[in-house]
Formats: structure tokens, C-alpha cells, sequence
């Protein structure tokens, strides 16, 4: 309904009354919940089929939104964005307008785009054949090379493409975008740096929690992602 987007729209402008908090820290502590039940899956089936990331990626996403409004709200003690306020109300897709603002790494600034289009192709799905042999969208293909779907690993045929996603290495590399972006935003806005440092643990408690070890995520991950 055009009055619902119409009245998030204007909190997001207007000074209401009432009280209000750091509604991303619910979004991340049940973003990691759903890690934890993902790692568990995919240790149950073949080390990686998991349909936990169909339900996690877009909550990461909202977590990230939520700390961009907190963020330029002033909730973390510096400053507050009216305009970048007003943009998260519009219509520009938000990675594009974070990566506007805010200094991140190359490879960050096209993997969080990317990210985007991953939540896009859950939460907006067309249940309709791709025209490709392996059943991947085109637009998802750097996704299937680096590794990160789920797949039997033919060229020739594979999983229907919604199954291809339900995958924890999907989940996790989602989870280290968010935590590499976060940390900017938070760094920036934190006007007090032992806050920040308490306020990242959120974002990094899935690395313990997931089925290899703190080393070898950061190791694989990375080994995969930052070729994006």
C-alpha cells in the first residue's frame, strides 16, 4: 500500500515522539541464529546444502539497513544525515547510494551490489528456467565461479536455481560482506571507539559458530570472494 511505504518513509524524516532503539542488533542476533542452524544443516547433509540461506541473506540485509538509519540518525553519537535519510526512503537501490558515502575497499564496493542482487533474486523470485545449461542466471554467474552455490558441479545441467541458492557457503560469504561494510559505517559513526569495538562482536560471533574454524573461514572466504 502506497500509505504504508508513505508513513516509513516520513519516520524516517520526522522527529516523532516516542521511544526507539538499535533495532539491528534483533536483526543480526536472528541473522546468526539462522547461521547456526545452517552450519548444522549443511554438517547433516553434504557440507553445504542448506536452505537457511534463502531466509538469512535478506535478514543480513535488513540488519544493515537498520544500522544505516540508527547511524544517521545520530543514535551512535555523531551527527545525523537528513539527506542520506531521505535517500533510504526514495527509490536508489541502497548498496548504491552506501557505497556513495562511505570508503570501502574495491573489492567491498562490487561485492555489496552484488549481495543486493543475491537478497533480489530470494525475496523477488521468478520460479522460471534461466536458459542456461547449468540452470544459473546469467547475472549470477561470477556467484556459480566462485564457488559459492550449491551444485553438483556440471557444466551441462544442475539444480533448479532456487536450490542452487540454499547454500551456507552463500550464507557465510554474505555474513563477512556485512561485517566488512558495518564496520565502516560503525567506525564512522561510533563517537567512541571502545562502543564500536562492543558493538562489531554482533557482527563476527558467526565465525565461531560456524562448522570449520575461525581460520579456515577467513582463509576461504576469502580466497573466493575477494576475486568478485
Amino acid at each position: 500500500m502506497k500509505e504504508g511505504r508513505k508513513d516509513r518513509t516520513d519516520r524516517l524524516l520526522e522527529q516523532r515522539s516516542g521511544p526507539w532503539g538499535s533495532s539491528s542488533q534483533s536483526y543480526i542476533g536472528h541473522a546468526t541464529d539462522l547461521f547456526v542452524q545452517s552450519a548444522e544443516r549443511a554438517r547433516a547433509s553434504d557440507g553445504n546444502c542448506s536452505a537457511y540461506a534463502l531466509s538469512g541473506v535478506p535478514v543480513l540485509l535488513s540488519a544493515l539497513r537498520a544500522v544505516l538509519i540508527e547511524a544517521n540518525s545520530g543514535l551512535y553519537g555523531r551527527g545525523r544525515d537528513a539527506q542520506l535519510l531521505e535517500r533510504l526512503g526514495g527509490n536508489i537501490p541502497e548498496g548504491v547510494m552506501v557505497c556513495e558515502k562511505y570508503q570501502f575497499s574495491p573489492e567491498d564496493r562490487n561485492k555489496l551490489p552484488l549481495l543486493y542482487e543475491v537478497r533480489n533474486e530470494i525475496i523477488h523470485p521468478t520460479h522460471r528456467p534461466a536458459g542456461t545449461s547449468h540452470n544459473t542466471p546469467l547475472g549470477m554467474l561470477c556467484i556459480r565461479e566462485l564457488g559459492l552455490l550449491q551444485s553438483t558441479g556440471k557444466e551441462d545441467s544442475d539444480y533448479i536455481w532456487i536450490e542452487q541458492l540454499q547454500s551456507h557457503r552463500l550464507f557465510r560469504w554474505a555474513f563477512l560482506i556485512i561485517e566488512n561494510v558495518v564496520a565502516v559505517v560503525l567506525q564512522q559513526h561510533h563517537s567512541l571507539e571502545e562502543d564500536f569495538s562492543f558493538h562489531m562482536q554482533s557482527y563476527k560471533r558467526y565465525r565461531e559458530l560456524d562448522i570449520h574454524s575461525r581460520s579456515s573461514i577467513i582463509r576461504e572466504v576469502c580466497d573466493g570472494a575477494d576475486q568478485v
